[in-house]
Order: structure tokens, then C-alpha cells, then sequence
């Protein structure tokens, strides 16, 4: 069964400013990573449970799940019963409970 997806206020200002990030060094690497956000996504509506639980991070029902071929940048989400809502796209080198604190 695939679920709805909710994005947060800040996923598309993420994925921006990831995707300018990536396309200062290699333009057609940012067009990949916009479409593997995207697959990820489609992923996640269908199988929510697949990332990993993150209670390292102070928030026990949020999980992760790294975008398709950029294993260091991660979505962060959550698993809810009606929907699959999306919180942030991070890199994860990021200071992630400071980030995700906001």
C-alpha cells in the first residue's frame, strides 16, 4: 500500500540548497540527485518502515533513509499511520540533532 507523502517547510529549501551544492561541481550530478530524492520518496511511500529508527537523535519515531546513490545525504521522516511525513534532507556529516532541533 503506498501512503501519501507530507512534506515539511523545509524539504524544499534542502533539496535547493543541496542540488546548488552538487551542481558548483558537477551539474549533472544535481539533476541525479533531484530524481534520486524523488525514487527515495516513492520508496518510502511504499515501505515506511524501511529506514532506520533514530532515537540517537532525541525523537524516537523519527527514522532516516539515505538518497538512492548519495549515501552521505539522509531523509529524515516520519512513519505515521496515514501518511509518510518528510522532515528534512540533511548531509550527514551535518550536526543532525542541531538541525533537526529547529
Amino acid at each position: 500500500m503506498k501512503l501519501p507523502v507530507e512534506e515539511s517547510e523545509f524539504i524544499p529549501r534542502d533539496i535547493l540548497d543541496i542540488a546548488r551544492w552538487i551542481r558548483a561541481g558537477n551539474p549533472a550530478a544535481a539533476v541525479r540527485f533531484v530524481d534520486a530524492f524523488k525514487s527515495s520518496v516513492e520508496l518510502l511511500s511504499r515501505m515506511p518502515k524501511i529506514g532506520r529508527a533514530r532515537p540517537d537523535l532525541g525523537a524516537p519515531e523519527t527514522r532516516s533513509w539515505r538518497v538512492n546513490g548519495f549515501r552521505n545525504h539522509l531523509i529524515f521522516y516520519e512513519s505515521l499511520p496515514d501518511r509518510v511525513r518528510l522532515l528534512r534532507v540533511l548531509h550527514g556529516a551535518r550536526d543532525l540533532q542541531a538541525e533537526l532541533g529547529r
